[in-house]
């Protein structure tokens, strides 16, 4: 709700990274990335929200998260 997210533009990231990607090429997201060998976990920031697992294949990273500014 108004903030904004600088993501670095990469096609891979590292087990706990905040990522931007794009699930099924279709629906983007921002989530905490762990490969879990042929399959993926999304971890949302928001403890309420569940994790997505998917298979590896479907998970296009398209950024990682380097910062983040918050309007107050």
């Amino acid at each position: 709700d108004g903030d904004f997210v600088i993501v670095e533009s990469r096609p891979d990231a590292t087990d706990g990274e905040a990522v931007v990607a794009l699930l099924r090429g279709e629906e983007a997201t921002l989530k905490r990335f762990y490969r879990r060998g042929s399959r993926v976990r999304l971890q949302p920031a928001n403890s309420r929200m569940r994790a997505l697992e998917v298979p590896a294949e479907d998970v296009e990273i398209r950024g990682v998260v380097r910062g983040l500014l918050r309007k107050f």
